[in-house]
């Protein structure tokens, strides 16, 4: 069985001013639809949606249906039966309005996905861990002046910045690590040009990368904090990660025009932030 989610969502697009419908198709496990797609729409938190951050405000219709077959293979299966004379292409979205091939779950999800809120919630309550609002984590590469001058300014306003590597092992793994001093409301990661890379066919389009550690640690803060208490500060021309829209990077700045954009980020995290202490 095929899991394929549709969602229409409040964006017009188009001179037709309909609304626009992203899909995602042929996915095989019901309890991901469940957990990365059903539980989040259900408490209104923001999850990704084939690239896209979505949550249920910026929703009309969400449609959940299920097929014995990939939707892949069943519209090539209708283009190789075309009828002689009929002129068409039957793509996979299209499969999703074939009644003789999909039927609709979306009720009998939604309906699962309300008893796994609860249960998830109710662990939740037991696996409780309190958010330290008077610490940040800080994210960096190889780039000792910006980390540097990154925790002096959160010690000036009066947090005490979070280094990974100043922290105490005690014979925890890196994962381990990142995991026991993450319990913050707030992180900064620090994309500086350490690396260098390219496409496999593309070898003479070098670009300045940061290193994998802090792209991983990036997304990892993501889910664990909530993209808007993770901001990014970038330094120079850098590649980014693009797969995700909403994220919000901030340029750095040798003229320190960084710093205010950045506190303006902790106060709406809830960090009380006395702007007086750098202005």
């Amino acid at each position: 069985m095929f899991y394929q989610i549709l969602v229409e969502t409040k964006e017009k697009i188009g001179k037709s001013n309909q609304n626009k419908e992203i899909t995602v198709l042929d996915l095989t496990s019901k309890d991901k639809v469940l957990k990365d797609i059903v539980v989040p729409y259900l408490n209104n938190t923001e999850f990704i949606f084939n690239g896209y951050m979505l949550d249920k405000q910026k929703i009309n219709r969400l449609k959940i249906m299920t097929t014995q077959q990939t939707v892949r293979l069943l519209s090539q299966y209708e283009n190789d039966n075309m009828h002689d004379g009929l002129i068409m292409y039957v793509s996979p979205d299209d499969i999703l309005t074939y009644d003789k091939y999909v039927t609709d779950v979306t009720k009998e999800l939604l309906d699962e996905g309300e008893k796994m809120k609860h249960t998830m919630l109710d662990k939740h309550k037991d696996e409780i861990i309190e958010i330290d609002k008077n610490k940040v984590f800080i994210v960096h590469g190889r780039d000792n002046e910006i980390k540097q001058e990154v925790a002096r300014f959160i010690e000036k306003i009066g947090f005490e910045p979070i280094i990974l590597h100043e922290q105490s092992s005690s014979g925890m793994t890196i994962i381990e690590k990142i995991e026991k001093y993450t319990n913050v409301g707030f992180a900064i990661v620090l994309y500086t040009p350490c690396d260098k890379g390219y496409e496999k066919d593309s070898p003479r389009e070098i670009k300045s990368r940061a290193r994998q550690n802090v792209v991983f640690e990036h997304g990892f803060l993501i889910s664990k904090l909530g993209r808007n208490n993770v901001c990014a500060l970038v330094k120079d021309d850098i590649e980014k990660p693009n797969d995700i829209s909403g994220i919000v990077y901030i340029p750095f700045d040798d003229n320190g025009g960084w710093k205010i954009p950045l506190a303006k980020e902790m106060k709406s995290s809830g960090y009380e932030v006395d702007f007086n202490l750098f202005m």
